[in-house]
């Protein structure tokens, strides 16, 4: 896989731990713990760490959190990773989307090492369920070679006698995962009749490939669209830069933004930014000279046309038969060609007519055997 700007994070489990000690005589705390498995987003913070505390039968609600100690592990470095984020998910989904309170944020520093996130005082549990989130923000030049992961040392739990509680997460640990690979670069260029895709990776890993996908900004009175063009078959696994390119030789006239779709070989994906160039449409019905000419027995003619139309391309013998239609269709604005065929002819000049709305325009060729 592409992992364009993500960590993953192997699955690891939290223990319940009950708490029953004289300073809790009015209930328990149990905490629990979920590893969420992230895909990170270049630029972004996302959760790795999910903790669920559960305040059961206490009825003063005073229990309370005053601090959590997380070890970092693995081979990352201030480099790679800004901060480490302490967030209460009041909506209790696991996701950094506006309805979670920052706690308190640390440093990276580096791994391996420890941080204690100090929760502010009060911080009472109520007689629900109160969700925190450990997060990491990745920086957008990651080193890919290194990796990254987490442990759970403890937390520690206050009541209102001014007890405290330690509970402590034995060998409760994620997996050290390498750093997000970043496509390193994705350009578009408009070059004579076509649009020129180049893209670059740094590493790769369960790679199947990219789906090209375009849409157009300018088509009057449609919505843009994300459309498949083409598909680019990867290397699979590697740990070297690869160069890819697409030629796109059928763009429409107007807007144009292209994006990559990158498909593991287990079907997840991921999308590219978008790149953007503007494409003009032909100044009048072009109908170009076949090539080769003369040809044996096949032959590529290419046509220009303004604006969108009904296009019908004919090939006619000396005498004025029709003797082939290659085109009889609706075409969008911008450039076009076809392959044809004349394995079939005996040799000879032959003429080729293409209509688009109201223009014309006609060409001779020349088959021989």
């Amino acid at each position: 896989m592409i992992r364009i700007s993500k960590i993953l994070v192997a699955n690891f489990f939290l223990f319940i731990f009950p708490i029953s000690s004289v300073a809790f005589a009015q209930g328990s705390v149990t905490v629990t713990g979920t590893d969420l498995t992230p895909t990170f987003s270049q630029g972004t913070s996302t959760p790795i760490v999910s903790l669920s505390f559960s305040n059961i039968n206490n009825t003063l609600g005073q229990a309370r959190i005053t601090n959590i100690q997380v070890d970092r592990t693995g081979t990352a470095t201030v480099d790679d990773v800004e901060f480490v984020r302490l967030y209460e998910d009041a909506n209790k989904n696991n996701i950094v989307d506006g309805g979670e309170t920052q706690l308190d944020m640390k440093w990276f520093l580096g791994s391996p090492g420890s941080l204690t996130f100090i929760i502010p005082d009060p911080y009472y549990l109520p007689t629900t369920t109160k969700n925190l989130l450990i997060v990491y923000d990745v920086k957008a030049g990651a080193n890919t070679s290194h990796t990254a992961g987490a442990m759970m040392l403890s937390t520690y739990i206050s009541d209102n006698s001014g007890g405290l509680t330690v509970i402590t997460f034995t060998g409760i640990t994620t997996g050290n995962q390498p750093l997000p690979v970043e496509l390193t670069s994705f350009t578009a260029s408009v070059q004579n009749e076509t649009v020129n895709l180049k893209w670059e990776t740094a590493t790769e890993v369960n790679n199947y490939g990219f789906e090209i996908q375009r849409q157009n900004t300018e088509i009057r009175n449609q919505k843009p669209e994300w459309k498949k063009i083409a598909f680019i078959q990867g290397y699979g696994n590697s740990n070297s830069p690869k160069e890819y390119s697409f030629e796109d030789k059928n763009p429409q006239a107007g807007k144009l933004q292209y994006r990559l779709k990158q498909i593991d070989f287990d079907g997840k994906f991921e999308y590219s930014n978008t790149v953007e160039v503007n494409f003009d449409a032909p100044v009048n019905l072009v109908l170009d000279q076949n090539y080769p000419n003369p040809f044996n027995p096949s032959t590529t003619i290419k046509y220009e046309i303004l604006q969108n139309s009904f296009v019908k391309l004919s090939i006619y013998d000396l005498l004025g038969r029709e003797i082939s239609t290659l085109v009889n269709q609706a075409q969008n604005a911008g450039y076009h060609e076809i392959t044809f065929d004349g394995k079939d002819l005996a040799s000879g000049i032959y003429i080729y007519q293409i209509q688009a709305g109201e223009f014309s325009r006609i060409k001779k060729m020349l088959l021989m055997k």
